[in-house]
């Protein structure tokens, strides 16, 4: 009879602490949840100045990892790594070939195919003719970041297998890539002048500034699959804060006439925020 006391004694103080155990797990689970998610977007640039006028909209895919932390029952700390995708049409408000006229351009070099950086030191004819001169009449972004979100994901007690949730937050972007498809106007060599050209796939990387932030924010749901395992889906609008090109292009040029008609040259003046809306589906564990 003790030996069976001794039994259930010890059996009952395994079982409570399988049952403690199992809760705690459960409960780390529901405070730690991690997953995967793609995220296709519309994306644009909203050009700050007189220059430059967006020309149109471009669709991009990215994704990445979802880590989330629980800080209450309705309320979680959501951030991740994420590789995105942005873009846009920019238009640049050229007054033509014409004499006295002003223009944005750039030397492009066919035997290496690549554009030259802005040039002010060297003015012979030599290096012009040893170039293509282009007038810039509008460019195609293609841009890749490494993007790491910061946000605070509030949600509805479930519903059925349902939980709706609101999010806003911060996404701090990282350039990794660049390039770009360019509508131009051949301005020199005078034997092509005033021909219609497009180059695709220029480099543009180093023009770019390399860290960009975005406010974010939207709306969403979950569908419960399984214990902690949820489909979600959500859809954000991202609104740039911070310029997505530098202040001044390394490569593009713009060409000016003062009231006695005499023309200057500087590195183009330019200001691109980049917005998008973003469907996110994955699955959060």
């Amino acid at each position: 009879m003790k030996n069976m006391k001794k039994i259930l004694t010890i059996t009952t103080l395994a079982l409570a602490g399988q049952l403690a155990f199992a809760q705690g797990g459960e409960n780390e689970l529901k405070n730690f949840r991690f997953g995967l998610k793609v995220t296709p977007s519309v994306n644009w640039y909203k050009p700050d100045g007189k220059l430059m006028s967006s020309s149109g909209a471009g669709v991009k895919f990215g994704g990445g990892l979802i880590l989330e932390f629980r800080l209450a029952k309705v309320a979680s700390f959501q951030t991740g790594l994420q590789i995105d995708g942005e873009g846009g049409k920019i238009k640049y408000i050229n007054g033509g070939l014409a004499a006295n006229t002003s223009t944005m351009s750039y030397y492009y070099n066919i035997a290496d195919d690549k554009i030259l950086p802005y040039n002010t030191s060297d003015t012979s004819a030599a290096w012009i003719l040893g170039n293509t001169h282009y007038q810039l009449n509008a460019r195609q972004y293609k841009a890749t970041y490494v993007t790491i979100p910061i946000m605070l994901k509030l949600k509805t007690k479930e519903i059925g297998t349902m939980t709706y949730f609101g999010q806003f937050g911060f996404n701090a972007s990282f350039r990794w890539k660049a390039n770009a498809t360019d509508e131009l106007t051949v301005i020199a060599p005078s034997v092509g002048s005033g021909q219609n050209a497009t180059k695709s796939k220029i480099d543009v990387t180093k023009d770019m500034v390399f860290f960009k932030g975005a406010l974010a924010f939207g709306l969403g749901a979950e569908m419960n699959l399984s214990g902690t395992t949820s489909l979600v889906f959500g859809l954000n609008y991202n609104l740039g804060l911070t310029n997505s090109v530098k202040n001044e292009s390394d490569y593009i040029e713009r060409k000016t006439y003062d009231g006695n008609l005499a023309a200057s040259w500087e590195k183009l003046p330019q200001k691109l925020k980049s917005n998008a809306v973003v469907l996110t589906v994955g699955v959060l564990f």
